[in-house]
């Protein structure tokens, strides 16, 4: 059995896997680690565990209570990942990473361009020879309204809404359309981009947000909330 860890700022989520099934999905704050993680382990027998994190988790806390464990950190220097590197930087983010990871389980020998739409929206490349190309970050719903709050001196902060009109009839409305459609117009310009360059490219939309896009974006493929867990038991895979 395979367990699936993903440490967020404010939850993290847990997946079991076994075949590449998942077998049961659950959630907690990370700020509980030390309430929680006992009662996880307590569920099923674990033989193997990777973890992403974007918190201060430490492996040795993970060693101290599943001790009988292999553990795979996405931070682990020699790592085996089932695609080259090629951003410039030396690290690559670990969420993109499992992203990437999930979209080549999936499509192995295709070009693809993977969207995530969350606090940020990624776009990552990579190529039908497994090579990450490099990629692009805007910010997401969320961001675009309190940036419109934040920095203007009369703009209320309001919460996401879609809206089907490109034209607003109040203050709210235009912020609604705005950054909507905005939103709309940014993913379908760099699909658009890519398959000019890449005409069999294969387009995979994930995320918190991408529900609200649904019939939006056109010729592509939304991938389902366990997308990143698929991906970091993919890499766990290939460690083993």
């Amino acid at each position: 059995m395979n367990l699936i860890l993903d440490f967020g700022n404010s939850l993290t989520k847990y997946f079991f896997v076994n075949d590449d099934k998942i077998l049961e999905r659950g959630s907690f704050p990370s700020s509980k680690f030390d309430q929680n993680i006992l009662g996880i382990k307590s569920k099923r027998d674990t033989e193997k565990l990777i973890y992403s994190s974007v918190i201060n988790i430490k492996r040795k806390q993970l060693s101290d209570v599943f001790n009988n464990t292999m553990i795979i950190s996405l931070k682990d220097k020699d790592l085996k990942l089932p695609f080259t590197n090629q951003y410039k930087d030396e690290t690559l983010g670990e969420d993109r990473v499992a992203l990437v990871s999930a979209g080549l389980n999936l499509y192995p020998d295709k070009d693809l361009l993977i969207i995530d739409i969350g606090t940020c929206i990624t776009y990552d490349l990579v190529s039908l020879n497994k090579e990450y190309i490099g990629g692009s970050i805007s910010p997401g719903f969320n961001l675009r309204y309190s940036s419109l709050h934040d920095y203007t001196s009369r703009l209320p902060k309001l919460d996401f809404m879609p809206i089907e009109s490109i034209i607003g009839e109040s203050t709210e409305e235009h912020i609604h359309a705005g950054i909507y459609n905005g939103v709309i117009g940014e993913i379908n310009y760099n699909i658009e981009r890519h398959r000019d360059e890449l005409p069999n490219i294969e387009t995979i939309i994930s995320g918190g947000g991408a529900n609200f896009l649904l019939n939006k974006i056109k010729n592509v493929i939304f991938a389902d909330q366990d997308f990143l867990a698929h991906g970091l038991n993919h890499i766990l895979q290939i460690n083993s």
